[in-house]
């Protein structure tokens, strides 16, 4: 059997990766697919430079907590949810909260030695009121667990040890 071309195996991993918060959220009705999450599944299945699980982790978490200040003290009760209107003070209480929460969410990963791209995204998905509550939070919170989780055990998998039929299967 010819070995699948690793554009094909690293489209399969992110898609694997994602497909498992992707079921949790289909279960609970909870939005723990969001779009920072596949630039991170991206980046753990094919980026050559992988982020590790405190780049992860604590990116996003850093991304989350920057977002919730920023929108909390500059933008609270107003979203983008569509077509703002020129010159309205709700979008730039909103201008405001994405920078705002961007440059902390870059000093907070400098500062905790987790810089991770894609928690920028996460911190302007809470700064722009899209998921900007608490609970909101550690729905992001877990998701970004979740495709950990799911990255660790294809890990594992990809470690075990080859039974002598795999073994010879291999070879051929």
């Amino acid at each position: 059997m010819r070995p699948l071309p690793d554009a094909v195996v690293d489209a399969l991993h992110a898609a694997g990766l994602l497909a498992v918060a992707g079921a949790l959220a289909w279960a609970t009705g909870r939005p723990l697919v969001f779009p920072s999450l596949g630039p991170s599944a991206y980046l753990i299945a094919a980026g050559s430079d992988r982020p590790s699980g405190r780049a992860l982790l604590g990116g996003h978490a850093v991304g989350v907590l920057a977002g919730l200040a920023a929108y909390h003290g500059l933008a609270d009760g107003a979203a983008i949810t569509g077509a703002l209107t020129a010159g309205e003070l709700a979008g730039a209480r909103l201008a405001v909260s994405g920078v705002v929460s961007v440059g902390l969410t870059t000093f907070g990963m400098a500062l905790t030695e987790t810089r991770h791209a894609p928690a920028c995204a996460t911190t302007l998905i809470v700064s722009l009121g899209l998921l900007p509550s608490v609970a909101d939070a550690a729905v992001i919170v877990v998701g970004v667990v979740t495709l950990w989780l799911a990255s660790r055990a294809t890990d594992l998998a990809s470690r075990a040890p080859l039974t002598e039929a795999d073994a010879e299967r291999a070879e051929r």
